[in-house]
């Protein structure tokens, strides 16, 4: 069964809240029109629908409306929000921009991972007019192409070759020496590629020339009042681009706020406020995600669909890893999931129909 929280905090000032470790101040749903019993639905149905659901946040405003959690978890419980690191990736690269270590987004990823550049058209080898073909377009490839899944390759998330990714020694080399795709052009067309992910985490953490993690910490995650638990490596010591960060239900509110701010917290501007707004924005074309209703295009790491014909943001993670920012509405929307053998995709879809209600709602209590 579900636990549920709806503690009016009053003994910490709001001002103060990104800044300690301190619980998100929570509000009564009555104060922002909502009745009573509706998270406590909403819940219900989330549980039922959700095997796996953990924790169930809305925030709208300036405080927590629900603080729901389920099956045995509680506001210490830790998660693995999966590919919602990416998008807190993203954050760390804006953090990078603004401090000048992140060239233009055009600059050639060889050019800053210049050890894995390659030359095989002057040799004699088998397929070389094939390779000749493959290292003009990893010469090509840009850091933009990364961060908005524009690399051209020939990757299939989902496939065998994901695995192979994972389990290789070098996931870097691996990812640069698969060949490219005649499907997805280079630059234009979206193509979910983890890989390209793990490829730009790696060139970031040599462009801020610091450990990955304590650069984020200092940047994003002690300013907003985050607090990574974990963030698993590859076989060469390097953090996962992308995957594999560890954090409370609470934490991955923080950072939905952060969004939500425009990336300010307690008047500190913790990001630009330009690069909350390209990461956001649409920055490739996607018309349709199986497991994303209404989607309207990717930008830096980050999903766009839309609800109730409010735009939304989304960080989004296998299992049910969800941070969902609605800035019209002022609201964020968060839901962490346990993994096992019997989830995987399909609760994601499940999570973003029952957001809807919310924003349904919503749209009523503000017209």
């Amino acid at each position: 069964m579900y636990k549920i929280f709806y503690i009016v905090l009053l003994a910490f000032p709001l001002a103060n809240y990104a800044q300690t470790n301190d619980n998100l101040p929570i509000a009564s749903p009555l104060t922002r029109g909502y009745s009573n019993n509706f998270f406590t639905t909403i819940g219900k149905e989330a549980e039922k629908k959700v095997s796996n659901l953990g924790a169930f946040l809305v925030w709208q405003h300036d405080s927590l409306l629900c603080e729901n959690y389920f099956h045995g978890f509680d506001g210490s419980s830790i998660f693995n929000i999966k590919s919602a690191s990416k998008s807190i990736l993203s954050a760390i690269a804006g953090a990078a921009q603004a401090r000048g270590y992140l060239p233009d987004l055009n600059t050639h990823v060889l050019d800053v991972l210049p050890e894995y550049r390659v030359n095989r058209h002057t040799k004699k080898i088998w397929f070389a007019e094939d390779n000749v073909v493959d290292d003009s377009l990893i010469n090509s490839l840009t850091l933009r192409d990364l961060l908005t899944m524009q690399t051209g390759l020939d990757w299939d998330d989902f496939g065998s070759i994901c695995q192979a990714f994972v389990s290789s020694y070098d996931p870097v080399r691996f990812t640069l020496d698969v060949p490219f795709s005649d499907n997805y052009e280079q630059g234009k067309d979206f193509n979910y590629c983890s890989g390209g992910t793990h490829v730009f985490a790696v060139a970031l953490a040599k462009l801020v020339k610091a450990d990955l993690w304590q650069f984020a910490d200092s940047t994003i995650f002690k300013p907003t009042g985050m607090k990574l638990q974990r963030w698993n490596t590859d076989a060469m010591g390097r953090y996962i681009g992308g995957c594999d960060m560890y954090f409370t239900a609470q934490d991955m509110m923080r950072f939905g706020i952060l969004y939500l701010n425009k990336g300010k917290i307690n008047d500190k501007q913790v990001l630009p406020e330009k690069w909350v707004d390209e990461s956001t924005n649409e920055q490739a074309e996607l018309k349709y995600w199986d497991v994303l209703p209404n989607a309207d295009g990717y930008g830096y790491f980050w999903w766009r669909r839309k609800s109730n014909g409010r735009q939304v943001y989304v960080a989004s993670g296998v299992c049910g890893q969800l941070i969902c920012v609605i800035p019209d509405l002022d609201m964020v929307v968060v839901t962490a999931c346990s993994c096992g053998e019997n989830n995987g995709r399909k609760e994601i879809r499940k999570l973003h129909l029952i957001m809807d209600k919310i924003t349904s709602a919503a749209n009523r209590i503000k017209k």
